[in-house]
């Protein structure tokens, strides 16, 4: 009788037949499951690879090299290869000039402004070859140094949300500070800054900024004539009577106490106005008079709007009341998707510049 203790050496001898039968099933397996972007088919299914491809096949039937030159014939393969020649660079362009025909002074044509994509984020600034259309100060009255407070009101992707908000504005007849801070419960703080001089022409800023978690900076180069920011923006030339986005609230005020007879209603204001990272064109309408019914009390006021004129523009709607000096007594900023931050004032106070 035979037992397996009987061939010890048949049990030696399996276990080697199964490893080599495993390497030679693993070995083939490896060879049918290549990945798809070296198939000859991979082409078809993605034309960006094609390139690839061909420089693997010329690489492999390149022709043989000749034994009597071998240099000349290395030298051809390098050119085998076809470089196309880049075309010149295009002329920058700019807006066409912009032709007025109005009564009234300014009553402009509005401003004509390129096309903007509707994926773009961070667009590069608008550039204006000069200040043609942009409206001309003559008389300007700044507002007396003041703190204002507001309720704000909001909405955040469907979610209302109260809010409050404090300006503070500082006149010191040739100098001027403005800061207005934002803040929410939960929501944090977002805040606005604006210095520069005081003049004729009223708000001339030479410094914006920006912050919620950090800052971003807005530079008015007045000597150079440019606009720099931190933001790695390319600058922007200056133009006249140039604005931040706070600075062209307050400059509204300004020219309204200078001169109200100037702007009635159905006039256009344009300022060249700065943000974190572009310039562009703004144009605010004088739009009604009504009095408003706020925490502060009933106020007459004027009302100025900028309407959206490209994808993701924000509505603008300003009211300045006659009786506080033309201070902003209401503002409310609604995006292209719905959501808005609605300021309404609340107490007023002066304060010494």
């Amino acid at each position: 009788m035979t037992t397996l203790t009987d061939t010890p050496h048949h049990n030696h001898r399996w276990p080697i037949l199964w490893v080599v039968l495993a390497v030679l099933c693993l070995h083939a397996l490896l060879l049918s499951e290549s990945p798809a972007w070296f198939s000859p088919h991979a082409e078809k299914n993605n034309p960006t690879l094609s390139f690839v491809t061909r420089q693997i096949e010329t690489a492999k039937t390149a022709p043989p090299k000749q034994a009597e030159k071998p240099a000349e014939a290395a030298t051809s393969t390098k050119h085998t290869v076809p470089h196309s020649t880049p075309a010149p660079p295009t002329a920058a362009t700019h807006p066409a000039p912009i032709h007025f025909d109005a009564t009234h002074p300014n009553l402009t044509a509005p401003v004509a402004l390129p096309e903007r994509a509707a994926s773009a984020v961070d667009l590069p600034p608008f550039q204006r070859a000069n200040s043609e259309g942009l409206t001309e100060p003559t008389a300007a009255n700044a507002p007396a140094s003041a703190l204002l407070n507001y309720t704000v009101q909001g909405l955040a992707k469907g979610f209302h949300y109260p809010a409050s908000a404090q300006l503070l504005w500082k006149n010191t007849q040739d100098h001027y500070e403005a800061r207005l801070e934002v803040g929410a419960f939960l929501l944090g703080s977002r805040t606005q800054t604006s210095s520069g001089q005081l003049g004729r022409e009223g708000l001339m800023p030479t410094r914006f900024g920006d912050k919620t978690r950090s800052e971003l900076a807005v530079h008015f180069q007045r000597e150079k004539g440019v606009i720099s920011f931190s933001a790695n923006t390319p600058e922007v030339p200056l133009l006249k009577g140039a604005q931040d986005r706070l600075s062209v609230v307050l400059q509204l005020s300004a020219l309204f106490a200078g001169d109200p007879t100037r702007y009635p209603l159905g006039t256009m204001l344009s300022f060249q106005t700065v943000s974190q990272r572009e310039a562009e064109v703004w144009q605010f309408k004088v739009d009604n008079e009504e009095t408003l019914n706020l925490p502060y009390g009933d106020l007459p006021s004027i009302k100025l709007l900028r309407t959206p004129r490209r994808d993701f523009d924000q509505r603008i709607e300003l009211w300045l009341a006659p009786s506080l000096g033309y201070l902003p007594v209401r503002l409310r900023i609604t995006n292209a998707n719905g959501d808005f931050v609605d300021q309404l004032l609340r107490s007023v106070e002066k304060i010494a510049p």
